[in-house]
């Protein structure tokens, strides 16, 4: 990403063609440098965006991070009307101010600035949404399948980084498959169709009918060492090379997580990656003491279950990286919708079940 100045105090950078996981790259240091510029405000310019993935999203949760670290303000010119659902639906519209042809523009920029704006772009974008789950105020379970109990995800809203409590993490969870290899997207179809069996015993994970598709919801019961945890996720997004799952209010983390399969030269690197925040205070003490290994755990076990299912060596690793150590403390009441605490009461019906079933 490049820096153009319209003024003395705002910056302009074009975003072109298909944003995805490259738009990483050098972007902890945009802020810094937009700073040294003597710069205060970044408008992103989408005008000639073609597609943006998930990853690109989550580039963009990191650097509203970095930025609000550099005390810049960071706003977004020319997202089309569905783009601007989906930073509603992942939270990013809290920290992109929208610029339109009212007077929202006016704090930073002249008329004549403004209408620079127009111009500095080249031929527009297609801004196609193709792999997005649609806008959604809350999530509803339309169907229930067999084994789930369906507690913490109906009427909730779904929450990213933006929203949560605690430290920022991003962890990187990668097994490398070398050639001959499968192509991409048969990794992640068979990813698709095995997901749940990929996990490990204390992770039940209950897809609708149609699958790992955008805008299905996902139950999910979790054994931890507090008890069973009843909850969800929404797939956020997905194509053929890739799916986000998405967390709702209540869910232990406030985030997504991004499951890819990326042709390298020599071979096919499949990645788990997460970036998120424990969504409460009560939430951060659990990963402190023994969350964050266990989330670990199952990760590396889902990884090690494709290898093993493909006939590959399992050569699973894990990178990861501490992006913000603040607290979101204006997100502490998170903790009402606490779903370890709301599924207490019904880990003795649960366990119940599962003891007749056996019998």
């Amino acid at each position: 990403m490049e820096i153009m100045n319209l003024n003395q105090l705002t910056g302009l950078s074009v975003l072109k063609g298909r944003l995805t996981i490259d738009l990483e790259e050098g972007i902890e240091t945009i802020p810094s440098l937009a700073r040294r510029k003597g710069l205060k405000n970044l408008i992103l310019d989408f005008q000639m965006m073609d597609h943006m993935n998930s990853d690109a999203v989550m580039a963009l949760v990191k650097l509203s991070t970095y930025a609000r670290r550099e005390k810049i303000n960071l706003f977004e010119y020319g997202l089309s009307s569905e783009y601007r659902e989906i930073f509603v639906l992942t939270g990013l519209d809290s920290d992109l101010v929208s610029l339109t042809g009212d007077s929202n523009y006016h704090e930073i920029l002249s008329d004549s600035d403004f209408r620079k704006l127009a111009v500095k772009s080249g031929k527009k974008g297609k801004q196609n949404i193709l792999g997005w789950a649609k806008n959604v105020s809350r999530l509803k379970v339309t169907e229930i399948p067999e084994g789930a109990m369906n507690k913490n995800v109906n009427n909730r809203k779904v929450i990213g980084p933006i929203q949560g409590f605690g430290q920022l993490w991003e962890k990187r969870y990668l097994l490398n498959i070398e050639s001959p290899a499968p192509k991409p997207e048969e990794v992640i179809t068979v990813m698709k169709q095995h997901f749940p069996e990929f996990q490990p015993s204390i992770n039940r994970f209950y897809p609708s009918k149609k699958g790992i598709a955008p805008g299905e919801v996902v139950l999910i019961d979790s054994k931890t060492p507090g008890g069973f945890v009843f909850t969800g996720v929404l797939v956020l997004y997905a194509d053929d090379t890739s799916f986000s799952l998405m967390t709702p209010q209540g869910h232990p983390e406030a985030g997504w997580v991004t499951f890819s399969a990326i042709q390298r030269k020599k071979s096919i690197e499949v990645m788990i990656r997460g970036v998120a925040r424990a969504s409460d205070p009560f939430f951060e003490l659990a990963f402190t003491i023994a969350g964050s290994k266990l989330q670990e755990g199952i990760w590396k076990h889902v990884l090690s279950s494709l290898a093993y299912h493909l006939g590959v060596e399992d050569n699973v690793s894990m990178e990861k990286t501490k992006v913000d150590s603040s607290f979101m403390w204006m997100n502490a009441m998170n903790l009402w919708y606490n779903a370890q605490i709301r599924s207490l009461p019904y880990n003795i019906v649960y366990m119940t079940r599962k003891k007749t079933k056996k019998e």
